[in-house]
């Protein structure tokens, strides 16, 4: 009786690994546990009427959890804001596992010895970093916890610059043609007013994903079938949707935006947790720097927080309409990743250029 019950738990343990490889094997296996699948706290911002948001500050968040207090950091307030943002940042959309690590910088430590360490180690890991090197003066029992990421992506084809219009106001943009085309692949495609695509890029580890159509409020939907279009995959090729064809339309505008951002409602806040009983959120900022042209993207995302003592189809076929002409999504993760690192919600020109008058 015994190696009976014996040989059925062994050959049920043995089916269990053969459906995870196989799984596996269609990559479709979601391996990605660093966040809960209903999880989508992102404590986002507007920028010139258009929102955006980078996970340094989740990374930086999660350094002081990680390594000051092992526990959700809890703070001394009745503040609706404060405590909104908290809960968000308490449980983040976005970990370390999210990115790589040769694309992040991530320190935390007392006083201007950290401040001086984090200038020299991020400007040498990052030689092309271009936001200017941290100005704190800080006591030597003052907290620091920083976090850093630089992601340069290029498309496997340059595409052609060339003029559109943009909520009706001509701005510079870039288009496919001939071969450019190629790096055009359609997750899902509604109308010309809704539609999901994907452009390849000439290192595949990392994508990039455009979508119009989508409510422009919140995050959540588009993440939501961003997750579903486009999951982790567990090898490094596009498989996700269908190319672009010929006969089909694409075009984007250019994009450039720099923002600052200080998070007021969490500054002068007192920290409940024992392990930093005393301290107060003194400095709490982020810097987003985006381009976007017709040869690829560039975001660079930084986090500070500080804390001071208290102190071919044949001719029947229908092209398709790309036209991103109307407000839309840029997001930005890794190929092996659910989560974006990167997420742009475009509703104005005030992140374009004028084009030239002819």
């Amino acid at each position: 009786m015994k190696n009976i019950l014996l040989n059925t738990v062994l050959i049920s343990l043995l089916t269990l690994l053969l459906l995870v490889s196989a799984c596996c094997k269609n990559k479709k296996c979601n391996t990605d546990t660093s966040v809960e699948p209903g999880n989508f706290n992102y404590t986002g911002s507007t920028f010139e009427g258009n929102y955006i948001w980078g996970g340094a500050m989740n990374l930086a968040w999660n350094e002081l959890i990680d390594n000051w207090t092992n526990e959700a950091i809890e703070l001394f307030t009745d503040d609706a804001e404060a405590l909104a943002t908290l809960n968000k940042l308490n449980n983040p959309v976005f970990t370390r596992k999210n990115m790589d690590e040769a694309s992040y910088y991530i320190k935390s430590g007392y006083g201007q010895q950290t401040v001086d360490a984090i200038n020299k180690e991020c400007s040498q890991k990052f030689p092309k970093k271009s936001i200017p090197e941290l100005k704190l003066k800080l006591g030597a029992n003052d907290i620091i916890s920083y976090a850093y990421f630089l992601k340069e992506i290029t498309y496997q084809k340059v595409f052609s610059p060339r003029k559109m219009d943009f909520n009706d106001t001509p701005v510079e943009g870039f288009a496919a043609y001939g071969e450019s085309a190629n790096n055009i692949y359609i997750l899902d495609y509604q109308n010309e007013d809704k539609f999901l695509i994907g452009i390849k890029l000439q290192d595949d580890s990392d994508q990039i994903f455009l979508a119009k159509g989508y409510p422009m409020d919140n995050p959540e939907e588009i993440v939501k079938e961003l997750r579903s279009k486009a999951p982790l995959q567990t090898q490094k090729e596009y498989s996700l949707g269908q190319p672009m064809n010929r006969k089909d339309r694409f075009s984007a505008p250019k994009l450039h935006l720099d923002n600052n951002r200080a998070y007021s409602e969490m500054i002068g806040k007192k920290l409940k947790n024992k392990k930093l009983a005393g301290y107060v959120i003194s400095v709490m900022q982020e810097i987003i720097k985006f381009d976007m042209d017709e040869k690829g993207a560039r975001v660079e995302n930084e986090a500070i927080i500080g804390m001071v003592t208290s102190a071919g189809p044949n001719d029947t076929y229908k092209p398709k309409s790309m036209i991103l002409d109307k407000p839309y999504w840029v997001m930005m993760k890794r190929f092996d990743s659910n989560n974006p690192y990167f997420i742009l919600g475009v509703q104005n020109t005030g992140i374009m250029k004028a084009a030239a008058s002819d």
